[in-house]
C-alpha cells in the first residue's frame, strides 16, 4: 500500500485514480508485484491506510524500514556531508 501511495503522489492521482491504476495499468501491477488478473482494491482502502499510518509513529517506522532497505541495496549511503549547487547563504547577494 505504501508503494501505491508513493506512485499516487508522484503522478498526482486521486485515491480513486490510484485504485483504478492498480486495477488496470500493467506498470502499476509490475511495480507492486501483482498478478495481471489481480482485481486491485477499493479506493477507500488508501484513506484507511493513511489513517493507520498516522497512528503511533507508524510513518516514521515505515520510513526507517524503507531507508534501511535502500541502504542494504547500496542505493543510499550512510549520512555524510551533503552537497548542493547553491552558494552559502552568508555570501552577499548581487546588487545589495
Amino acid at each position: 500500500m505504501a508503494t501505491v501511495c508513493v506512485l499516487q503522489f508522484l503522478l498526482g492521482l486521486s485515491d480513486r485514480q490510484a485504485a483504478e491504476a492498480v486495477c488496470r495499468r500493467i506498470d502499476f501491477k509490475y511495480a507492486l508485484a501483482m498478478d495481471l488478473d489481480d482485481p486491485g482494491f477499493h479506493h477507500s482502502v488508501l484513506a484507511a491506510f493513511r489513517d493507520r499510518l498516522a497512528e503511533d509513529d507508524r510513518a516514521d517506522q515505515l520510513l526507517d524500514l524503507a531507508l534501511a532497505r535502500l541502504k542494504e541495496a547500496g542505493l543510499v549511503r550512510e549520512r555524510t556531508t551533503q552537497r548542493t549547487d547553491s552558494p552559502p547563504t552568508s555570501w552577499p547577494r548581487c546588487g545589495t
